[in-house]
């Protein structure tokens, strides 16, 4: 009794963790950029503490920061890591023997009490057991790879939506000027309609540009709307929560220049480490040991049943020893099965390396070709800049009227707008070459610092 008591003492008690949908939104949408929570939970992650709270400015670290505490999906990848790491302890256990109680009682016997107590003692080989453990441990391997491959998809949504963002948000103060200079050159076009200087054709074609620009306009609102919202998600905040956000990034549509050795260490590296790739390694060498395990099978164990009885007056100790017969089967479906998803691994395997070898090959083009476009498109606004400058001073000398400087402010706007596309495919395709690299090449990111993230932000459990 009093060992029984030992062992009910060491169980575990149950606590119950009943779930409120209701409590779990208002948190959520309570969550905000300024909150000390925030503070305390990003500080060990940044080089160093901001100097006042909130920032007057984020900058991509900053963000990244946040996400790493708060994003909801890297919370469920570092629970899976979490329930990885339990089934490898369960794993490594051995099993409990089993327990008997028997008694039986004869009538018309001088000695009718019959008492008995036996056990179940399974004798696993320690060779299967040692690959049970082995896999259970690959599989919390991989585990930790698929959180670090997750945090990388994080990464990516935010930065891709952080520069859609930008993009927008510009584009749509390059469209309201260039409204507003085309309001100016209508407003001088319908004075010359009405007295006659040009055809009304000329007038309905700039009402129809006019036009474009306000839908243009529009649509660059919803797609701010759309990258604001997209942003939030990464970072795991309400939309609401980055009203006002001012983003810091200066070599926003420059990314620097391309540093060919570093570029090609990156390469290698992601060749043979990028996450998802470490993570498809740690899969085949799970799907390897699962093959181990299940020809170690073909190979029955021992249950060994000791015990004691006091048969109506006789002790006796019996000695039972139980296995399986391999009679119908030995287990060639299980094995069949493993060596396949074994295959299938490897297949996969090299399939995911091909692919990250294609798409840095790809980005690294992509982006050679949008630095032409964007240089190009530069030299263009540049032109269109001194033909404004050139168009003004002719009407402050009297050279020309005032359509002449207005047509060229048009065209200046447009070619503003057509440079900040291109800047826009290039920091595209800077972030597509981070992307297959898995790694980014510049900015404040490099400077993040590397422990746990902690356990709480925004007052609740991350």
């Amino acid at each position: 009794m009093a060992l029984l008591g030992l062992l009910l003492a060491g169980c575990a008690a149950y606590q119950a963790q009943p779930l409120n949908l209701a409590d779990n939104a208002q948190r959520f949408a309570a969550r905000r950029l300024d909150a000390p929570q925030l503070r305390d939970a990003i500080a060990p992650l940044l080089p160093a503490p901001p100097a006042s709270w909130p920032p007057s400015r984020w900058d991509r670290g900053m963000l990244l920061a946040v996400a790493l505490v708060d994003n909801p999906q890297l919370a469920v990848a570092r629970a899976e890591v979490g329930a990885a790491a339990a089934r490898e302890v369960a794993a490594a256990e051995r099993p409990n023997p089993v327990t008997s109680l028997q008694s039986e009682y004869a009538l018309r016997d001088t000695r009718p009490w019959l008492y008995g107590i036996s056990f179940e003692l399974p004798l696993r080989t320690p060779g299967r057991r040692r690959l049970a453990i082995d896999a259970a441990r690959l599989d919390r391997l991989q585990a930790r790879w698929a959180l670090v491959d997750r945090t990388w998809d994080v990464r990516r949504s935010l930065i891709r939506a952080l520069s859609d963002w930008r993009a927008a948000r510009e584009r749509e103060r390059t469209l309201e000027q260039l409204s507003a200079a085309q309001a100016r050159l209508l407003d001088v076009e319908r004075r010359r309609v009405a007295a006659g200087e040009d055809a009304p054709a000329t007038l309905l074609a700039l009402e129809a540009d006019a036009q474009h620009s306000a839908q243009e306009r529009a649509r660059s609102f919803a797609e701010a709307s759309s990258a604001q919202a997209a942003a939030a998600a990464a970072l795991g905040l309400p939309p609401p929560a980055l009203d006002g956000l001012a983003l810091d990034w200066p070599d926003w549509g420059a990314p620097p220049a391309l540093d060919e050795a570093r570029l090609d260490a990156a390469r290698e590296q992601a060749l043979l480490t990028r996450a998802d790739l470490a993570a498809a390694i740690a899969d085949y060498d799970a799907a390897e040991k699962r093959l181990q395990l299940a020809v170690a099978r073909q190979y029955p164990e021992l249950v060994l049943s000791p015990g004691y009885y006091w048969d109506h007056g006789i002790s006796k100790f019996p000695l039972d020893v139980a296995f399986e017969l391999p009679l119908f089967n030995r287990h060639q479906g299980e094995i069949a099965q493993a060596r396949a998803a074994r295959e299938l691994a490897g297949e996969n395997l090299l399939a995911l390396q091909a692919r990250i070898y294609g798409e840095i090959a790809a980005a690294r083009a992509q982006e050679d070709l949008a630095r032409q476009a964007a240089a190009a498109a530069d030299q263009r606004l540049q032109q269109a800049q001194r033909q404004a400058q050139d168009a003004a001073l002719a009407l402050k000398l009297g050279a020309a009227d005032a359509q002449v400087p207005l047509t060229a402010d048009v065209a200046r706007y447009r070619a503003q707008l057509e440079a900040l596309e291109a800047r826009a495919a290039l920091q595209g395709a800077r972030n597509a070459l981070e992307d297959a690299l898995h790694t980014p090449l510049s900015g404040p990111e490099l400077d993040l610092r590397r422990p746990p993230p902690p356990s709480a932000t925004n007052g609740e459990a991350s």
